[in-house]
C-alpha cells in the first residue's frame, strides 16, 4: 500500500509542478494526492466498489480543495485538479482504446464501463460538494453580513469621531 500511496504523492506533486502551482500549494496538493489515494484504496477494500471507493475520495478531495481555496484565497480548481489526478481512470481508458485497435471487444466493453462509472463517480463526488457549499454559503453569508452590519452599528454609535467612550466622557468632565 505504501508503493500506490508514494506514487500517488509524487504524481500529484508533479502534475502540481507541471501545472505551475506555487511552491507552499504544490505540497498540499501532492500531501492532499496521498491521502486521496488511501481513502480510495481502504474504500475499495470495504466494498469492492469502483463507484463507491472513486466517490468517497472525490468528496474528500473536493472537500480538501474547498477548505485550501478559502484559507488561502485560492481558486479551488488549483487544489482539486492536481489532488484528484490520481483518481482518473487513465489505464481503463488505454485498455479500452488497445480492446478497440484490436477488435477485442470483450476488454473494450469491460474497461470502458469501468472508467465510465469511475468518472461518473468523481464528477458526483465534486458535484455533491459543489453543491454542499453553495448551500452553505447561502446560509452562513447572510448571517455574516447581519454580524459586520452590527458591528459596524455599534461601533458606529461608540466611536463617531475615532474616540472611544472613555476619552468623550473624560473630555466632558475636563
Amino acid at each position: 500500500m505504501i508503493i500506490p500511496i508514494a506514487t500517488a504523492i509524487i504524481g500529484s506533486l508533479g502534475f502540481g509542478i507541471n501545472m505551475k502551482i506555487k511552491m507552499p500549494h504544490v505540497i498540499y496538493v501532492a500531501i492532499a494526492g496521498g491521502i486521496t489515494y488511501y481513502i480510495y484504496l481502504i474504500a475499495f477494500a470495504a466494498w469492492e466498489n469502483h463507484f463507491l471507493a472513486n466517490f468517497v475520495a472525490s468528496i474528500f478531495v473536493s472537500m480538501f480543495a474547498e477548505t485550501m481555496a478559502r484559507v488561502y484565497k485560492t481558486p479551488t480548481t488549483i487544489f482539486l485538479t492536481s489532488g484528484a489526478i490520481c483518481l482518473i481512470p487513465g489505464g481503463r481508458l488505454y485498455y479500452a482504446m488497445y480492446g478497440i485497435i484490436n477488435d477485442d471487444e470483450m476488454a473494450f466493453i469491460e474497461n470502458g464501463e469501468i472508467a465510465f462509472i469511475i468518472a461518473l463517480a468523481i464528477a458526483s463526488g465534486f458535484m455533491a460538494v459543489t453543491v454542499l457549499m453553495k448551500l452553505l454559503s447561502r446560509v452562513i453569508e447572510p448571517q455574516k453580513r447581519r454580524f459586520r452590519q452590527r458591528k459596524m452599528a455599534h461601533g458606529h454609535e461608540s466611536n463617531v469621531h475615532g474616540l472611544d467612550s472613555n476619552n468623550m466622557t473624560n473630555d466632558m468632565k475636563g
